[in-house]
């Protein structure tokens, strides 16, 4: 275990190092609070002993720089007083402290003090282990499933990765989210649509209003179908709650549950305006500076305003993210004699099919399209302004 002694008397600080290095921990002594934050910022340490009377940055201070910086692991914090005051006991356990000893130090009240902080640690660093294994879980699991949607059907899978990273921007952009909530927004965007695996493929292809009886029912079953694929794994419960609410709508007339208004999970509505908002551009081919329109109308009768409004934000910087760009991203069946490749166009095992620069011909973009039917390469290439 690494301690920081931090004292300004030198005799002091040399006594209490010798006697902790007996105990068999690493020991790292600072004359003032300053030279303390240095050897801090470079050197990580489990446990921090400071006397609070010292000039320059005294031990109050430095305690709060301590519980308001960023560091990896949890510090733990004793601090020693000359007197034993009540009143500034309570100010450094308030300043963050964990514990506090009054000089004369009592090395043995000392040692136990370092071994109920240790005690703390270890238990920090494994509660830190486990939370990393349940995230590293969490999301593997995520990018299982999204790798199953990309298997399943390019086009799903490519809208779906879309709407996580959208949903994602609108979150960190919303004042009712916290950090907390952007990583659950993004992995709703990123499985809202997995009920879409257990339907016939015919139906992914079709427009509402294009489908029959019996594929409308299956379509409007795809949220439902979501919650219960994902309720299969216990750590995604929260999840499948919000991805069951993705389609409806603040006018309560979305599916499967009829919600309206508050009664909508509010990641469940930016995760719906996000893959309305990829639907328009990517599925519907509308214009940038055509989807203003579309999202107005939707305001407050499909979609939350609020967001809405969020969303025309984000199209703006979309469109002069488009400006600046020198390339255009196309579907092959968008692809026109005499475009010109901006990219490599590469098989899904890395060899490439066509080089950047290469001026396309009917007969290379049948080509392309051949490699498509057999999944070889992506429906997606990059073409030069």
């Amino acid at each position: 275990m690494r301690i920081l002694v931090v004292d300004d008397d030198k005799a002091t600080l040399r006594l209490l190092g010798d006697k902790i290095k007996d105990w068999g921990y690493s020991v790292y002594p600072a004359n003032n609070g300053t030279e303390a934050w240095e050897r801090l910022e470079s050197n990580p340490v489990d446990i921090v002993l400071i006397d609070l009377e010292m000039p320059d940055m005294d031990g109050f201070e430095l305690c709060r720089q301590i519980r308001n910086a960023n560091f990896r692991q949890y510090i733990y914090v004793i601090f020693i007083r000359g007197r034993d005051t009540q009143q500034e006991i309570i100010r450094g356990l308030e300043g963050g402290a964990d514990d506090y000893l009054i000089k004369p130090v009592n090395f043995d009240e000392l040692q136990a003090r370092i071994e109920i902080g240790g005690r703390i640690i270890s238990l920090e660093k494994e509660l830190n282990r486990k939370a990393d294994v349940i995230n590293k879980n969490y999301f593997q699991t995520i990018h299982m499933f999204s790798n199953l949607l990309e298997v399943f059907n390019e086009e799903l899978g490519g809208h779906c990765r879309r709407v996580a990273e959208l949903s994602l921007r609108l979150a960190k952009r919303h004042p009712d989210l916290s950090e907390q909530d952007y990583q659950i927004a993004e992995a709703v965007g990123f499985l809202h649509d997995i009920g879409m695996v257990g339907l016939p493929s015919s139906i992914l292809s079709k427009k509402r209003t294009e489908m029959n009886g019996e594929e409308r029912e299956l379509y409007l079953s795809h949220p439902a179908l979501s919650e219960i694929i994902l309720k299969e794994i216990e750590f995604l419960w929260p999840i499948a709650k919000l991805v069951r609410a993705h389609h409806e709508q603040v006018n309560g007339l979305g599916f499967p549950d009829g919600l309206s208004g508050k009664e909508i999970p509010l990641i469940s509505k930016i995760v719906s305006a996000a893959s309305v908002y990829d639907n328009l551009v990517h599925r519907g081919k509308i214009p940038l500076e055509d989807v203003h329109n579309n999202l107005q109308r939707m305001s407050g009768y499909q979609l939350e305003p609020a967001i809405v409004d969020l969303l025309l934000e984000i199209n703006l910087e979309n469109i002069q993210e488009e400006k600046e760009k020198v390339f255009l991203e196309l579907d092959l069946d968008d692809l026109t004699q005499g475009m010109v490749l901006a990219k490599d166009v590469r098989m899904k095992s890395g060899a490439i099919v066509m080089p950047a620069r290469m001026e396309l011909k009917t007969y290379s973009i049948d080509k392309l399209k051949s490699y498509r039917q057999l999944a070889c390469v992506s429906n997606k290439v990059y073409v030069c302004k």
